[in-house]
């Protein structure tokens, strides 16, 4: 994995970054309170989701050092029409290719508003239905009937809203070399998937749970409606009719936008390996865009919602898309932010190496999409908010508090070990003159006092108070979702030890007997557990502890011994270990479960040859 410095790229590419100011007059003529003086404003107002009297604010050049972002794309939306566009940055360090406007990026999960926009569209076509079982539009597969679809069928509703029960949260995607599956491979969960078959495992419309694998449901159903592809089906409903003019879910690239595709880059800002990856989930995680694209599907919602002037959906459907359902902050593709006097919609995204953000006012007519070639969203959400600042979204930048003294006996009373999930917790405690908030995988965040009893972190802007529960007698973190809606962390007993702990802190056998109790009766956290032990495995090799890395791989091998990520990276250690003849077993492993693995063959020819 090759890294340049990042310092000398962005030094030497700011300075040539692109402005692009539509339904305007050029930038350099105007007054300074015009365009130009806005985005200066932005540039130097990047802040974080909480501020405090007499915090800094940063410039853009500044943060992209400081996270290591290579490259970043934003449009910004005002009066219900693209604003801005600028670019900064590279798109591959190798290269030092400028980011340019025909730069794509891997937008992530935005894939799937995007995607549901042409779902809804097949429904006022009345190819698809919301209500009706989605089993009736599959061909050639079906969701699994069980005890949980019964009462209530999967039906399209359910799955645009992550509330149908099924698995599978997100996907790994597929590095350069590796086999791709098709569709109905990546719904049976067959080789060579690397992600679980999508079933329902839990009653239909009774809870909000994240689905990427319903996502891919509603690929499969798009495609069957259409009697084609998904990406030739998404470019019909929706691409082509905003005028997305350099979006694809093609998934590879051809080669005629492959030639403007960034590199990605992960968090410890190592290049992904072939710099980038393949995602057949096309719906859930594999569109190719640009900001400003993103920008035009925001505005074509928008124009929607208040004209009826969308080039895909009338103004009912556009407006139930935005429309709260089962939770009270998830529509049918979008997630929806409802304050007291108007509503925001938008998305997240991150594919390995890539992350983005779309944000837009459901009736004010603004927005901003913004595009960046590494994952460090909190990156993104520091420019996002110098664009609410500048622009004055309304109730949207909350004003700077005042961070007050926590005192030894409220200290007392909320440090403790706080559950997340089955294998992650959080520390409250002190650290020097600081009170912290410490996850088991290394994320750490401040933790403020604003009020009695009401605290804040910097990072997230999420209220939240330290409550004891009157049945426990236990002290439960409980954050503030808005909306009247609360989420309550319980407090951990002294001996209680959740797997991930274990592992932390060196315990592996007694780690392995809880995963394998986790997942008979949770199947579900498979996903979470493998991410968790490959990203601290990843984290122990960055520091040079080899052996504790290999201990922890190959638990990942017992515990996930059909996992082709985890025998690879096994391989990769041994070589870095000089083990030849473990890479090779390691090796050998890869291929029996994936014959055609390009990388392992290629790396036993390597290791074998005389």
């Amino acid at each position: 994995m090759n890294q340049s410095s990042l310092k000398t790229c962005v030094a030497l590419t700011l300075l040539a970054t692109t402005l692009t100011v539509q339904n305007r007059v050029s930038a350099n003529e105007l007054m300074p309170s015009g365009v130009n003086a806005e985005i200066n404003s932005v540039e130097s107002g990047l802040r974080g989701a909480v501020r405090f009297e007499g915090d800094p604010k940063w410039n853009i050049k500044d943060r992209m050092e400081f996270y290591g972002v290579p490259g970043v794309s934003i449009a910004v939306i005002k009066d219900y029409k693209i604003h801005w566009v600028k670019h900064y940055g590279v798109t591959d360090r190798e290269t030092n290719q400028p980011v340019n406007d025909k730069t794509l990026f891997q937008a992530g999960s935005i894939s799937k508003p995007v995607a549901a926009y042409g779902a809804l569209k097949l429904v006022e076509q009345k190819k698809l239905s919301l209500d009706k079982p989605a089993n009736q539009y599959l061909k050639g597969w079906q969701i699994p009937d069980n005890d949980f679809t019964r009462e209530t069928p999967v039906a399209l509703k359910h799955l645009l809203n992550h509330s149908a029960g099924l698995t599978v949260h997100g996907f790994w995607g597929y590095s350069d070399g590796l086999p791709v599956p098709n569709v109905i491979q990546v719904l049976n969960g067959e080789k060579p998937a690397n992600s679980s078959a999508v079933v329902v495992n839990l009653a239909p419309e009774t809870q909000m749970r994240y689905s990427g694998g319903g996502y891919t449901v509603m690929q499969k159903m798009v495609s069957d409606a259409m009697g084609t592809d998904f990406p030739t089906a998404l470019q019909k409903l929706v691409i082509d009719p905003i005028g997305m003019k350099q979006s694809t879910y093609e998934q590879p690239l051809p080669a005629d936008k492959l030639k403007f595709a960034a590199a990605g880059y992960l968090p410890n800002k190592k290049a992904v390996p072939g710099k980038r990856h393949v995602y057949p989930e096309m719906a859930a995680a594999g569109l190719w865009t640009t900001a400003e694209d993103l920008a035009k599907f925001a505005i074509d919602v928008q124009m929607g919602i208040k004209s009826n002037k969308s080039q895909v959906l009338s103004n009912s459907m556009a407006n139930k898309m935005l429309t709260p359902w089962v939770s009270k902050n998830v529509g049918l593709g979008f997630f929806i932010d409802t304050k007291k006097h108007g509503a925001y919609f938008g998305h997240g995204g991150w594919d390995e190496g890539f992350s983005a953000d779309l944000i837009a006012h459901k009736n004010k007519g603004y927005g901003v999409a913004i595009m960046t070639n590494s994952n460090h969203p909190a990156f993104i959400e520091e420019l996002k908010n110098a664009v609410a600042s500048t622009y004055q979204w309304q109730e949207y930048i909350q004003p700077d508090f005042s961070s007050l003294d926590i005192f030894d006996s409220e200290l007392q009373r909320i440090s403790g070990r706080y559950f997340f999930n089955p294998d992650m917790l959080f520390t409250i405690s002190k650290q020097d003159d600081k009170v912290m908030m410490s996850y088991l995988d290394g994320n750490e965040m401040q933790i403020h006092r604003i009020a009695e009893n009401l605290y804040v972190r910097r990072e997230q802007n999420r209220k939240f108070s330290f409550v004891k529960n009157p049945k426990s007698q236990q002290v439960e973190l409980v954050f503030d979702m808005g909306h009247g809606e609360t989420i309550s962390r319980r407090q951990l007993a002294k001996g209680e030890v959740i797997p991930f702990e274990a592992v932390v802190n060196g315990n592996l056998d007694a780690a392995e007997k809880q995963y394998k109790a986790m997942f008979k009766d949770q199947p579900e956290m498979k996903e979470q557990v493998e991410w968790n032990l490959l990203n601290l495995a990843e984290s122990l090799a960055d520091k040079k502890s080899f052996e504790q890395t290999k201990q922890l791989l190959e638990l990942n091998t017992r515990l996930f011994d059909q996992s082709i990520t985890s025998w690879e990276k096994l391989g990769q250690l041994h070589l870095a270990m000089s083990n030849k003849e473990l890479a090779i077993g390691s090796y050998k492993k890869v291929l029996a479960i994936q014959p055609e693995h390009k990388v392992a063959i290629e790396a036993l020819k390597k290791l074998t040859s005389k």
